[in-house]
């Protein structure tokens, strides 16, 4: 059961919750994976202070929002680092597929 919270006021996320990808997801064919997670998949990484709401497939990264942050990030667990990957989520989605945002 995803862990999500009952207000996402503090993740800059409103073009998620009001994309397809929120109801949908989005699937990587290439990398048969979920790039983006459908919101009921979604879940929030208390300790971090994270919105995950996709992953790369690889070292446990994750894709989403940072609380109280603007932009679209990668979470790394190992190292708790975050990187920002795009200033929004379709920048984000035009870079992955373009092969110009990488983790």
């Amino acid at each position: 059961m995803p862990n999500l919270p009952a207000d996402l006021s503090n993740y800059r996320c409103s073009e998620y919750l009001a994309s397809r990808w929120a109801s949908e997801g989005l699937w990587d064919e290439s990398a048969q994976l979920w790039l983006l997670e459908p919101l009921s998949r979604a879940q929030e990484l208390l300790d971090c202070g994270f919105l995950q709401v996709g992953r790369p497939g690889t070292d446990g990264i994750g894709f989403g929002y940072r609380a109280g942050h603007d932009g679209f990030w990668a979470y790394y667990p190992i190292e708790q680092h975050f990187q920002l990957l795009a200033p929004s989520l379709d920048a984000f989605i035009v870079g992955w597929a373009a092969c110009t945002i990488k983790v």
